[in-house]
Protein backbone atom coordinates (compact mmCIF):
# COMPACT_ATOMS: atom_id res chain seq x y z
CA UNK A 1 0.00 0.00 0.00
CA UNK A 2 2.44 2.29 -1.11
CA UNK A 3 2.26 5.93 -0.18
CA UNK A 4 3.79 9.06 -2.57
CA UNK A 5 4.33 12.34 -1.39
CA UNK A 6 2.28 15.28 -2.05
CA UNK A 7 1.95 18.75 -1.79
CA UNK A 8 -0.30 20.20 0.68
CA UNK A 9 -3.20 23.19 0.85
CA UNK A 10 -2.15 25.91 3.24
CA UNK A 11 -3.78 25.55 6.72
CA UNK A 12 -4.68 28.55 9.32
CA UNK A 13 -5.38 29.20 12.45
CA UNK A 14 -8.49 27.54 13.83
CA UNK A 15 -9.43 27.31 17.08
CA UNK A 16 -12.68 26.21 19.14
CA UNK A 17 -14.70 25.78 15.36
CA UNK A 18 -17.81 23.86 15.76
CA UNK A 19 -18.12 23.66 11.86
CA UNK A 20 -18.96 19.93 10.63
CA UNK A 21 -16.43 20.42 8.21
CA UNK A 22 -13.57 20.25 10.39
CA UNK A 23 -12.30 17.07 11.73
CA UNK A 24 -10.98 16.92 14.93
CA UNK A 25 -7.88 14.21 16.72
CA UNK A 26 -8.68 12.40 19.41
CA UNK A 27 -7.07 12.69 22.51
CA UNK A 28 -7.16 11.09 25.80
CA UNK A 29 -10.93 10.78 25.51
CA UNK A 30 -11.10 13.93 24.09
CA UNK A 31 -11.31 15.34 20.87
CA UNK A 32 -8.88 18.15 19.98
CA UNK A 33 -10.20 21.60 19.20
CA UNK A 34 -7.42 23.47 18.99
CA UNK A 35 -4.91 23.43 16.27
CA UNK A 36 -4.31 24.69 12.79
CA UNK A 37 -6.46 23.83 10.24
CA UNK A 38 -5.63 21.72 7.34
CA UNK A 39 -7.42 21.68 3.96
CA UNK A 40 -8.06 18.63 2.44
CA UNK A 41 -8.77 18.02 -1.60
CA UNK A 42 -10.90 15.96 -3.30
CA UNK A 43 -9.14 14.51 -5.71
CA UNK A 44 -12.51 14.20 -8.00
CA UNK A 45 -13.26 17.87 -8.00
CA UNK A 46 -9.93 19.15 -6.81
CA UNK A 47 -12.12 21.44 -4.38
CA UNK A 48 -11.92 21.12 -0.58
CA UNK A 49 -13.61 18.03 1.21
CA UNK A 50 -12.97 19.41 4.63
CA UNK A 51 -10.48 20.48 7.00
CA UNK A 52 -8.02 18.16 9.76
CA UNK A 53 -7.26 20.34 12.95
CA UNK A 54 -3.21 19.72 13.58
CA UNK A 55 -3.06 20.01 17.35
CA UNK A 56 0.22 21.81 18.49
CA UNK A 57 3.49 19.58 19.11
CA UNK A 58 2.68 19.70 22.78
CA UNK A 59 -0.32 17.29 21.82
CA UNK A 60 1.93 14.54 21.02
CA UNK A 61 3.34 14.06 25.20
CA UNK A 62 -0.18 14.37 26.04
CA UNK A 63 -1.22 11.39 23.73
CA UNK A 64 1.75 9.34 24.97
CA UNK A 65 1.35 9.67 28.46
CA UNK A 66 -2.32 8.69 27.92
CA UNK A 67 -1.57 5.77 25.97
CA UNK A 68 0.83 4.78 28.87
CA UNK A 69 -1.71 4.96 31.31
CA UNK A 70 -4.24 2.90 29.31
CA UNK A 71 -1.85 0.47 28.57
CA UNK A 72 -0.73 -0.14 32.15
CA UNK A 73 -4.70 -1.13 32.79
CA UNK A 74 -5.86 -2.61 29.42
CA UNK A 75 -2.58 -5.16 29.73
CA UNK A 76 -4.23 -6.87 32.55
CA UNK A 77 -7.60 -6.85 31.17
CA UNK A 78 -9.08 -10.26 30.47
CA UNK A 79 -9.18 -11.61 26.57
CA UNK A 80 -12.78 -11.22 26.91
CA UNK A 81 -12.86 -7.77 27.42
CA UNK A 82 -10.65 -6.93 25.10
CA UNK A 83 -12.75 -9.26 22.51
CA UNK A 84 -16.03 -7.07 23.34
CA UNK A 85 -14.04 -4.13 22.75
CA UNK A 86 -13.32 -4.92 19.12
CA UNK A 87 -16.60 -6.39 18.85
CA UNK A 88 -18.29 -2.67 19.82
CA UNK A 89 -16.06 -0.95 17.43
CA UNK A 90 -17.55 -3.17 14.19
CA UNK A 91 -20.52 -2.12 15.39
CA UNK A 92 -19.80 1.84 15.10
CA UNK A 93 -18.48 0.84 11.47
CA UNK A 94 -21.41 -1.33 10.21
CA UNK A 95 -23.38 1.63 11.75
CA UNK A 96 -22.17 4.35 10.27
CA UNK A 97 -20.96 2.98 6.87
CA UNK A 98 -22.47 5.62 4.17
CA UNK A 99 -21.33 8.32 6.17
CA UNK A 100 -17.54 6.73 6.26
CA UNK A 101 -17.73 5.92 2.97
CA UNK A 102 -18.38 8.69 1.32
CA UNK A 103 -15.84 10.64 3.18
CA UNK A 104 -13.60 7.88 1.76
CA UNK A 105 -14.70 8.44 -1.58
CA UNK A 106 -14.23 12.29 -1.44
CA UNK A 107 -11.12 12.79 0.08
CA UNK A 108 -9.47 9.49 -1.85
CA UNK A 109 -11.30 9.30 -4.67
CA UNK A 110 -12.17 5.80 -5.01
CA UNK A 111 -15.96 4.64 -6.27
CA UNK A 112 -18.24 4.66 -3.28
CA UNK A 113 -19.10 0.78 -3.90
CA UNK A 114 -15.21 0.01 -3.05
CA UNK A 115 -15.24 2.69 -0.09
CA UNK A 116 -18.10 1.07 1.39
CA UNK A 117 -16.61 -2.31 1.09
CA UNK A 118 -13.46 -0.82 2.35
CA UNK A 119 -15.63 0.14 5.63
CA UNK A 120 -17.44 -3.37 5.60
CA UNK A 121 -14.30 -4.97 5.70
CA UNK A 122 -12.81 -3.02 8.16
CA UNK A 123 -15.58 -4.58 10.68
CA UNK A 124 -15.49 -7.66 9.62
CA UNK A 125 -11.45 -7.69 10.47
CA UNK A 126 -12.33 -6.51 13.83
CA UNK A 127 -14.89 -9.18 14.39
CA UNK A 128 -12.43 -11.51 13.09
CA UNK A 129 -10.10 -10.60 16.00
CA UNK A 130 -11.90 -10.57 18.20
CA UNK A 131 -12.38 -14.46 18.22
CA UNK A 132 -8.25 -14.42 18.46
CA UNK A 133 -6.17 -15.24 21.03
CA UNK A 134 -2.58 -15.92 21.89
CA UNK A 135 -2.33 -18.74 23.96
CA UNK A 136 0.08 -19.88 26.16
CA UNK A 137 1.88 -22.91 24.17
CA UNK A 138 3.39 -25.64 26.77
CA UNK A 139 7.13 -26.82 25.17
CA UNK A 140 7.38 -29.34 27.88
CA UNK A 141 4.91 -30.93 30.05
CA UNK A 142 6.64 -32.92 32.74
CA UNK A 143 6.18 -31.59 36.24
CA UNK A 144 9.94 -31.44 37.05
CA UNK A 145 10.76 -30.00 33.54
CA UNK A 146 7.84 -27.81 32.33
CA UNK A 147 8.37 -25.48 30.09
CA UNK A 148 6.08 -22.76 27.93
CA UNK A 149 6.38 -19.75 25.69
CA UNK A 150 3.74 -17.28 26.83
CA UNK A 151 3.36 -13.67 25.11
CA UNK A 152 3.15 -10.06 26.41
CA UNK A 153 2.03 -6.99 25.25
CA UNK A 154 4.56 -4.63 23.84
CA UNK A 155 3.38 -1.10 25.22
CA UNK A 156 2.28 1.79 22.72
CA UNK A 157 2.04 1.08 19.31
CA UNK A 158 2.96 3.60 16.46
CA UNK A 159 0.37 2.95 13.49
CA UNK A 160 1.55 4.86 10.35
CA UNK A 161 -1.28 4.95 7.75
CA UNK A 162 -1.24 5.63 4.12
CA UNK A 163 -3.13 7.20 1.80
CA UNK A 164 -4.61 4.82 -1.01
CA UNK A 165 -6.76 3.10 1.91
CA UNK A 166 -6.40 4.91 4.89
CA UNK A 167 -9.21 3.35 7.13
CA UNK A 168 -8.80 -0.33 6.10
CA UNK A 169 -5.18 0.66 6.97
CA UNK A 170 -5.66 1.96 10.56
CA UNK A 171 -8.12 -0.81 11.31
CA UNK A 172 -5.74 -3.29 10.41
CA UNK A 173 -2.90 -2.01 13.11
CA UNK A 174 -5.50 -1.52 15.89
CA UNK A 175 -7.21 -5.11 15.73
CA UNK A 176 -4.34 -6.81 16.54
CA UNK A 177 -2.60 -4.07 18.64
CA UNK A 178 -5.64 -3.86 21.34
CA UNK A 179 -6.59 -7.90 21.05
CA UNK A 180 -2.89 -8.59 22.31
CA UNK A 181 -3.09 -5.93 25.10
CA UNK A 182 -1.48 -2.73 23.76
CA UNK A 183 -2.82 1.17 23.25
CA UNK A 184 -2.00 2.18 19.87
CA UNK A 185 -1.64 5.92 18.31
CA UNK A 186 -2.63 5.89 14.69
CA UNK A 187 -1.25 8.89 12.20
CA UNK A 188 -3.27 9.22 8.91
CA UNK A 189 -1.78 10.23 5.93
CA UNK A 190 -1.55 14.21 5.44
CA UNK A 191 -3.55 13.95 2.72
CA UNK A 192 -6.40 11.70 3.37
CA UNK A 193 -7.52 11.97 7.53
CA UNK A 194 -11.13 12.67 7.27
CA UNK A 195 -12.61 8.78 7.28
CA UNK A 196 -10.37 7.47 9.94
CA UNK A 197 -10.59 10.87 11.72
CA UNK A 198 -14.29 11.05 11.86
CA UNK A 199 -13.65 6.97 12.90
CA UNK A 200 -12.12 8.77 16.23
CA UNK A 201 -14.73 10.95 17.03
CA UNK A 202 -17.52 8.10 16.50
CA UNK A 203 -15.64 5.71 19.00
CA UNK A 204 -14.89 8.66 21.75
CA UNK A 205 -16.81 7.26 23.84
CA UNK A 206 -16.53 3.73 23.08
CA UNK A 207 -13.07 3.64 24.05
CA UNK A 208 -11.02 3.84 27.17
CA UNK A 209 -9.27 7.28 27.23
CA UNK A 210 -5.64 6.92 25.45
CA UNK A 211 -6.52 3.50 24.55
CA UNK A 212 -7.01 3.64 20.84
CA UNK A 213 -5.91 7.89 19.56
CA UNK A 214 -5.88 8.89 15.74
CA UNK A 215 -3.90 12.26 15.95
CA UNK A 216 -4.24 14.34 11.99
CA UNK A 217 -1.18 15.08 10.59
CA UNK A 218 0.37 18.40 8.54
CA UNK A 219 3.19 15.97 7.65
CA UNK A 220 5.92 16.68 10.42
CA UNK A 221 4.12 14.73 13.37
CA UNK A 222 5.54 10.68 11.85
CA UNK A 223 8.98 11.32 12.62
CA UNK A 224 8.20 13.02 15.74
CA UNK A 225 5.99 9.67 16.49
CA UNK A 226 8.29 7.39 15.43
CA UNK A 227 11.64 8.64 17.18
CA UNK A 228 9.61 9.20 20.55
CA UNK A 229 11.31 6.77 23.31
CA UNK A 230 8.50 5.60 24.49
CA UNK A 231 6.84 4.19 21.28
CA UNK A 232 7.63 0.20 21.80
CA UNK A 233 6.39 -1.23 18.55
CA UNK A 234 5.80 0.68 14.74
CA UNK A 235 3.59 -0.61 12.27
CA UNK A 236 4.26 0.92 8.98
CA UNK A 237 2.36 0.87 5.50
CA UNK A 238 3.62 2.98 2.63
CA UNK A 239 6.53 3.32 0.45
CA UNK A 240 9.70 1.84 0.52
CA UNK A 241 11.73 4.59 0.97
CA UNK A 242 9.79 6.23 3.51
CA UNK A 243 9.80 2.44 4.77
CA UNK A 244 13.79 2.83 4.82
CA UNK A 245 13.80 6.38 6.85
CA UNK A 246 11.53 4.63 9.77
CA UNK A 247 13.72 1.82 9.84
CA UNK A 248 16.58 4.32 10.56
CA UNK A 249 14.68 5.87 13.31
CA UNK A 250 13.63 2.57 14.97
CA UNK A 251 16.92 1.79 15.02
CA UNK A 252 17.83 4.11 18.12
CA UNK A 253 15.70 2.69 20.38
CA UNK A 254 15.39 -1.10 18.37
CA UNK A 255 11.57 -0.65 18.60
CA UNK A 256 9.86 -3.69 17.42
CA UNK A 257 9.21 -3.04 13.64
CA UNK A 258 6.35 -3.96 10.91
CA UNK A 259 6.92 -2.61 7.33
CA UNK A 260 4.73 -3.61 4.80
CA UNK A 261 5.72 -1.54 1.50
CA UNK A 262 5.84 -1.32 -2.21
CA UNK A 263 5.36 -3.96 -4.94
CA UNK A 264 5.91 -4.94 -8.36
CA UNK A 265 3.35 -7.17 -8.99
CA UNK A 266 3.70 -9.80 -11.97
CA UNK A 267 1.16 -12.10 -13.27
CA UNK A 268 2.35 -14.68 -15.71
CA UNK A 269 -0.03 -16.13 -17.69
CA UNK A 270 0.15 -19.67 -20.09
CA UNK A 271 -1.70 -20.39 -23.34
CA UNK A 272 -3.71 -22.32 -22.34
CA UNK A 273 -6.39 -20.55 -19.86
CA UNK A 274 -9.51 -19.11 -20.99
CA UNK A 275 -8.57 -15.77 -22.54
CA UNK A 276 -11.90 -13.68 -21.55
CA UNK A 277 -12.22 -14.53 -17.77
CA UNK A 278 -8.47 -14.22 -17.42
CA UNK A 279 -8.21 -11.27 -18.77
CA UNK A 280 -11.18 -9.93 -16.47
CA UNK A 281 -9.46 -11.15 -13.37
CA UNK A 282 -6.20 -9.27 -14.52
CA UNK A 283 -8.12 -6.24 -15.07
CA UNK A 284 -9.53 -6.42 -11.59
CA UNK A 285 -6.73 -6.98 -9.80
CA UNK A 286 -4.24 -4.43 -11.76
CA UNK A 287 -6.99 -1.12 -12.10
CA UNK A 288 -8.80 -1.72 -8.63
CA UNK A 289 -8.18 1.95 -6.73
CA UNK A 290 -7.07 3.50 -10.03
CA UNK A 291 -4.36 0.89 -9.68
CA UNK A 292 -3.18 2.74 -6.21
CA UNK A 293 -2.60 -1.14 -4.40
CA UNK A 294 0.41 -2.06 -3.20
CA UNK A 295 -0.78 -5.78 -4.19
CA UNK A 296 -2.18 -5.24 -7.55
CA UNK A 297 -1.11 -6.71 -10.32
CA UNK A 298 1.82 -3.86 -12.02
CA UNK A 299 3.21 -5.87 -14.62
CA UNK A 300 1.90 -9.28 -17.14
CA UNK A 301 3.96 -11.30 -19.14
CA UNK A 302 1.79 -13.41 -21.23
CA UNK A 303 2.56 -16.41 -23.78
CA UNK A 304 3.45 -15.23 -27.40
CA UNK A 305 1.15 -17.60 -28.54
CA UNK A 306 -2.26 -15.52 -27.18
CA UNK A 307 -0.13 -12.06 -26.22
CA UNK A 308 -2.62 -10.24 -29.21
CA UNK A 309 -5.46 -11.34 -28.49
CA UNK A 310 -5.19 -10.95 -24.65
CA UNK A 311 -3.99 -7.82 -25.09
CA UNK A 312 -7.46 -6.77 -27.21
CA UNK A 313 -9.38 -8.33 -24.37
CA UNK A 314 -7.57 -6.36 -21.85
CA UNK A 315 -7.80 -3.14 -24.21
CA UNK A 316 -11.89 -3.81 -24.28
CA UNK A 317 -12.13 -3.55 -20.80
CA UNK A 318 -10.34 -0.37 -20.52
CA UNK A 319 -12.38 1.26 -22.98
CA UNK A 320 -15.73 0.14 -21.08
CA UNK A 321 -14.64 1.43 -18.24
CA UNK A 322 -15.99 4.31 -16.66
CA UNK A 323 -14.12 7.10 -15.44
CA UNK A 324 -15.19 10.11 -13.21
CA UNK A 325 -16.10 11.02 -9.64
CA UNK A 326 -16.66 7.65 -7.56
CA UNK A 327 -19.89 9.45 -6.08
CA UNK A 328 -21.37 9.37 -9.22
CA UNK A 329 -23.29 6.39 -10.35
CA UNK A 330 -21.92 3.46 -12.51
CA UNK A 331 -18.24 4.79 -12.13
CA UNK A 332 -15.58 1.99 -11.68
CA UNK A 333 -12.46 3.96 -12.03
CA UNK A 334 -11.60 7.29 -9.95
CA UNK A 335 -9.15 9.69 -9.60
CA UNK A 336 -5.33 9.70 -8.98
CA UNK A 337 -5.05 10.37 -5.36
CA UNK A 338 -3.18 13.28 -4.72
CA UNK A 339 -1.17 15.82 -7.68
CA UNK A 340 2.04 14.67 -6.66
CA UNK A 341 0.94 10.97 -7.90
CA UNK A 342 -0.81 12.19 -11.17
CA UNK A 343 2.27 14.04 -12.18
CA UNK A 344 4.22 10.87 -11.73
CA UNK A 345 2.12 8.43 -13.59
CA UNK A 346 1.80 11.19 -16.51
CA UNK A 347 5.59 10.93 -16.64
CA UNK A 348 5.56 7.38 -17.44
CA UNK A 349 2.73 7.76 -19.67
CA UNK A 350 5.36 10.17 -21.71
CA UNK A 351 8.14 7.40 -21.31
CA UNK A 352 5.42 4.24 -22.40
CA UNK A 353 4.35 6.22 -25.65
CA UNK A 354 7.99 6.48 -26.10
CA UNK A 355 9.80 2.78 -25.63
CA UNK A 356 6.28 0.86 -26.36
CA UNK A 357 2.81 1.18 -27.96
CA UNK A 358 -0.10 1.91 -26.19
CA UNK A 359 -2.99 0.06 -27.12
CA UNK A 360 -5.87 2.44 -25.72
CA UNK A 361 -5.50 5.22 -23.28
CA UNK A 362 -2.84 6.97 -22.70
CA UNK A 363 -4.50 10.21 -21.89
CA UNK A 364 -5.83 12.38 -19.27
CA UNK A 365 -9.57 13.00 -19.79
CA UNK A 366 -10.99 16.64 -19.67
CA UNK A 367 -12.17 16.53 -16.46
CA UNK A 368 -11.66 19.01 -13.56
CA UNK A 369 -9.46 15.85 -11.07
CA UNK A 370 -6.56 14.04 -11.13
CA UNK A 371 -7.66 11.74 -13.96
CA UNK A 372 -5.86 9.14 -16.29
CA UNK A 373 -7.82 7.04 -18.77
CA UNK A 374 -6.92 3.33 -17.64
CA UNK A 375 -4.05 2.45 -20.54
CA UNK A 376 -2.36 -1.21 -21.55
CA UNK A 377 0.71 -0.69 -23.14
CA UNK A 378 2.44 -3.30 -25.12
CA UNK A 379 5.96 -3.74 -27.36
CA UNK A 380 8.11 -2.73 -24.13
CA UNK A 381 11.06 -3.84 -22.73
CA UNK A 382 11.68 -4.97 -19.38
CA UNK A 383 14.47 -2.18 -18.56
CA UNK A 384 11.29 0.95 -19.09
CA UNK A 385 10.54 2.40 -16.11
CA UNK A 386 7.09 1.43 -16.61
CA UNK A 387 7.86 -1.92 -15.53
CA UNK A 388 10.64 -1.71 -13.31
CA UNK A 389 8.95 0.62 -11.02
CA UNK A 390 5.51 0.78 -9.02
CA UNK A 391 4.36 2.89 -11.50
CA UNK A 392 0.71 2.99 -8.48
CA UNK A 393 -1.80 3.90 -11.22
CA UNK A 394 -4.18 2.81 -13.98
CA UNK A 395 -1.42 1.77 -16.52
CA UNK A 396 -0.57 -1.62 -16.90
CA UNK A 397 2.08 -3.00 -19.01
CA UNK A 398 1.98 -6.30 -20.95
CA UNK A 399 5.40 -8.32 -22.00
CA UNK A 400 5.21 -11.47 -23.68
CA UNK A 401 7.45 -14.70 -23.09
CA UNK A 402 7.64 -18.22 -24.76
CA UNK A 403 10.52 -19.76 -22.10
CA UNK A 404 9.37 -20.78 -18.68
CA UNK A 405 12.56 -20.07 -17.04
CA UNK A 406 13.33 -16.90 -18.73
CA UNK A 407 9.75 -15.51 -17.73
CA UNK A 408 10.15 -16.34 -14.00
CA UNK A 409 13.67 -14.56 -13.96
CA UNK A 410 12.48 -12.06 -15.71
CA UNK A 411 9.37 -11.95 -12.83
CA UNK A 412 11.66 -12.24 -10.35
CA UNK A 413 14.36 -9.49 -11.43
CA UNK A 414 13.22 -6.66 -9.18
CA UNK A 415 13.77 -5.85 -5.44
CA UNK A 416 10.17 -5.79 -4.72
CA UNK A 417 8.65 -8.91 -3.07
CA UNK A 418 5.27 -8.55 -2.38
CA UNK A 419 2.52 -10.70 -4.33
CA UNK A 420 2.63 -12.27 -7.52
CA UNK A 421 0.41 -14.75 -9.65
CA UNK A 422 0.14 -17.81 -12.16
CA UNK A 423 -2.18 -18.37 -14.20
CA UNK A 424 -2.80 -21.73 -16.25
CA UNK A 425 -5.17 -24.56 -16.98
CA UNK A 426 -3.03 -26.78 -15.50
CA UNK A 427 -3.02 -25.80 -12.02
CA UNK A 428 0.59 -28.31 -11.06
CA UNK A 429 2.11 -26.62 -13.73
CA UNK A 430 1.28 -22.91 -12.32
CA UNK A 431 1.72 -24.21 -8.68
CA UNK A 432 5.34 -25.33 -9.85
CA UNK A 433 6.17 -22.33 -11.15
CA UNK A 434 4.67 -20.30 -8.22
CA UNK A 435 7.49 -21.91 -5.85
CA UNK A 436 10.00 -20.54 -8.20
CA UNK A 437 8.52 -17.08 -7.49
CA UNK A 438 10.18 -14.80 -4.76
CA UNK A 439 7.67 -13.26 -3.65
CA UNK A 440 5.67 -13.49 0.19
CA UNK A 441 1.89 -13.99 -1.58
CA UNK A 442 2.38 -16.01 -5.12
CA UNK A 443 -1.46 -16.65 -5.63
CA UNK A 444 -2.76 -19.28 -8.89
CA UNK A 445 -5.29 -18.76 -11.17
CA UNK A 446 -6.24 -15.87 -8.65
CA UNK A 447 -5.21 -12.54 -7.79
CA UNK A 448 -6.14 -10.15 -4.69
CA UNK A 449 -7.69 -13.21 -2.75
CA UNK A 450 -6.77 -12.81 0.71
CA UNK A 451 -7.81 -14.58 3.72
CA UNK A 452 -8.31 -13.23 7.18
CA UNK A 453 -6.39 -16.79 8.63
CA UNK A 454 -3.87 -16.39 6.57
CA UNK A 455 -0.25 -15.23 6.85
CA UNK A 456 0.96 -11.95 4.50
CA UNK A 457 4.26 -11.64 4.58
CA UNK A 458 6.43 -9.01 2.42
CA UNK A 459 9.96 -9.67 1.31
CA UNK A 460 13.00 -8.44 0.02
CA UNK A 461 12.13 -4.53 -0.41
CA UNK A 462 8.67 -4.86 -0.20
CA UNK A 463 9.18 -5.53 3.63
CA UNK A 464 8.85 -7.57 6.53
CA UNK A 465 6.52 -8.73 9.51
CA UNK A 466 3.14 -11.00 8.82
CA UNK A 467 -0.38 -9.90 9.23
CA UNK A 468 -3.47 -12.04 9.34
CA UNK A 469 -4.27 -14.82 11.90
CA UNK A 470 -2.52 -15.52 14.95
CA UNK A 471 1.01 -15.18 13.08
CA UNK A 472 -0.09 -11.41 12.65
CA UNK A 473 -1.51 -11.17 16.31
CA UNK A 474 2.53 -12.68 17.27
CA UNK A 475 3.68 -8.93 15.61
CA UNK A 476 2.39 -7.25 19.03
CA UNK A 477 3.16 -8.80 21.55
CA UNK A 478 7.21 -10.09 23.03
CA UNK A 479 7.37 -13.92 23.34
CA UNK A 480 8.83 -15.06 26.45
CA UNK A 481 9.82 -18.54 27.52
CA UNK A 482 8.83 -19.90 31.29
CA UNK A 483 11.47 -22.92 32.46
Amino acid sequence: MSEASSTFEAYESDSHMADSRNFYSLVDGSLVRDGLKFKVINPATQGTVGAAIVPGAKVLQQAIDAADRAFMTWRTEQWTVRSGLLRALADVLRKNVEELARLLTQEQGKPLQQARNETISCAEFLEHCSGLELRPIVLNNKPEAYAEQFFVPYGIVAGIVPWNFPLEAAVSKIGPAIITGNSIIIKPAPTTPLATLRFGELIKDVVPAGLIQIIADDGSFGPQLVSHPSIAKISFTGSTASGKAVMTSAAQGLKRLSLELGGNDPAIVFDDVDLKSVAQAIFNAAFLNTGQVCTAIKRVYVHAAIADRFCECLAALARNAVVGDGLEDNVTVGPLQNKAQFDKVLQYLDEAEKVGRIVVGGKAPALAGYFINPTIVTDISDEASLVKDEQFGPILPVLTFTDVDDVVRRANATPYGLTASVWSADRDRAARIARRLDFGTIWVNKHLEFNLDYPFSPCKESGFGTEGGIEGLKEYAQPRLLS
